[in-house]
């Protein structure tokens, strides 16, 4: 629901820029034909979901999801073919760390320091942080439904490599009351079985600014996880869905 939030207002504001926005002022078929390049920066909001290890390891036997905020930054390049269409590649950095956590119960009870025979459930608040960052290179479409520069939809195919991987698991004793506040040694390390390549899609909505040097374009994307964090059998369902809001800076290049 988050998410579906997310694009609704997003498309709301962009229909309401579209006719308030001079719509009318056509840049030349120079500006638009020619190639043009530039940066762009975002916030990336990372959804990972579903078989999530609280411990990247084989033995793990606790799951979980969560989501976090993450910067992306990256560097593009793109050419009108059409008034309604524009094609592109884009370079990026992506982060897409997450911070998964519960409170989960021991396959193993704990006994009573006072009293050997009384046992009791041991159920510990467990918080896992990883740290994915990959390099991107994705080609993506943009068509403008009205003639391009203003309001359009993007859609497009990205291949990433893992260029960082590590996580930190901690874990805290909750029950039984006696030993609540005690902690597990903390566990950090590269991730296991990591898959070192990632594929994803994206669609996307945003609308161009054209202003005297160039475009300033910001639009909002959901990128759909293609693969699996970990190739492995104990978390073969982790995939990483993004909502991303960024905002491209283009410049003609000569």
């Amino acid at each position: 629901m988050k998410r579906i939030s997310i694009f609704l207002f997003f498309a709301l504001t962009l229909v309401g820029m579209h006719h308030a926005h001079a719509q009318g002022l056509r840049v030349g078929d120079r500006a638009w034909y020619t190639v043009r390049g530039g940066l762009f920066a975002g916030v990336n909001q990372s959804f990972h979901n579903g078989d999530v290890p609280l411990i990247p390891a084989a033995d793990n036997v606790f799951y979980a999801d969560g989501n976090s905020t993450n910067f992306i930054f990256g560097v593009h390049g793109e050419k009108a073919v059409t008034r309604h269409l524009v094609l592109g590649l884009r370079i990026t950095f992506d982060q897409m760390s997450g911070d998964m956590d519960g409170q989960f119960k021991d396959p193993f009870r704990i006994a009573d320091p006072t009293d050997p025979r009384i046992v009791y459930d041991l159920v510990r608040d467990q918080t896992v942080e990883y740290t994915l960052q990959y390099l991107s290179v994705g080609a993506y479409g943009k068509l403008y439904p009205l003639g391009g520069p203003g309001l359009f939809l993007s859609g497009g195919f990205h291949v990433a490599t893992l260029i960082k991987d590590d996580f930190s698991h901690s874990a805290t004793i909750i029950e039984p009351e006696w030993a609540m506040g005690a902690s597990a040694m903390s566990l950090t390390g590269e991730i296991e079985d990591v898959n070192g390549m990632r594929y994803a899609a994206s669609a996307g909505l945003g609308y161009d600014f054209y202003f005297r040097y160039g475009f300033l374009s910001p639009q909002v994307m959901y990128e759909f996880g293609l693969s699996e964090v970990i190739d492995a059998s104990y978390a073969d369902s982790w995939k990483i869905d993004n909502v991303r809001f960024v905002v491209d800076l283009t410049f003609p290049i000569p």
